[in-house]
């Protein structure tokens, strides 16, 4: 038997229901935080979205956090006891405001002993190399411009509504390549002025031809022609 499995079967039927409707909360809040990236949202620090609201006013809509404890019927006078309890075991941090619950965050412990007890199986990380749907589809668009490149405009380096830190960087520091798939080239426009632009490289037209396949089957919402 698993350490965390055997963590599960230390806490009463009441603790579990709690634990397992707080990881239902946290599994929600990571989902829309994936979403919210692969439609250009900036990535936010898990430190802040993992901590899970609690608390509402009276008169504002219930937290998804709050609508789930409710609805595992353990939002009651014990429930403090029992987020005690959890915090004990380290599977939760409680944070409080003036004595009260305002936000309950999940451990990496609490995420691994729900899944344990529930019979889930941690997911399965993608292999090393393997781009990101966001990052697949800024290939696909500096595939698409050829030569003349993507122009950086006043994005700040974010060419073409993709973020540097998190989609080009990844492109141009790209493991297993010289120069990267994409890189970054300074030129002087028609005004006079020096800008920059994105270019895809040889590496990344290659990579685009002899990996089309399996990403257009990866991420088929991504609109990839197919390669010449």
């Amino acid at each position: 038997m698993s350490k965390h499995l055997n963590l599960w079967q230390k806490l009463n039927q009441r603790q579990q229901a709690t634990l397992t409707a707080i990881y239902h909360a946290d599994q929600s809040a990571e989902a829309a935080q994936k979403e919210a990236w692969l439609l250009g949202s900036p990535r936010e620090s898990a430190a802040v979205w993992r901590n899970l609201q609690y608390y509402f006013e009276p008169t504002s809509h219930e937290t998804l956090l709050h609508r789930l404890l409710r609805k595992a019927n353990v939002v009651d006078q014990g429930l403090g006891s029992t987020l005690r309890v959890l915090e004990g075991h380290k599977l939760i941090q409680c944070n409080y405001y003036q004595n009260e619950l305002i936000s309950i965050k999940l451990t990496t412990t609490g995420r691994a002993v729900t899944r344990a007890g529930n019979g889930e199986s941690a997911p399965k990380k993608p292999p090393k190399g393997q781009l990101k749907p966001r990052q697949w589809a800024a290939l696909v668009t500096a595939y698409l411009s050829g030569e003349n490149g993507i122009d950086s405009g006043a994005s700040l380096g974010d060419y073409a509504g993709f973020s540097w830190r998190w989609t080009w960087l990844r492109l141009v520091d790209y493991y297993g390549t010289d120069n990267g798939l994409v890189k970054e080239i300074g030129y002087w426009n028609k005004n006079g002025q020096h800008s920059t632009k994105l270019v895809v490289t040889q590496a990344g037209m290659e990579f685009y031809r002899q990996q089309w396949e399996h990403y257009h089957a990866l991420y088929p919402d991504v609109n990839a022609p197919i390669p010449e």
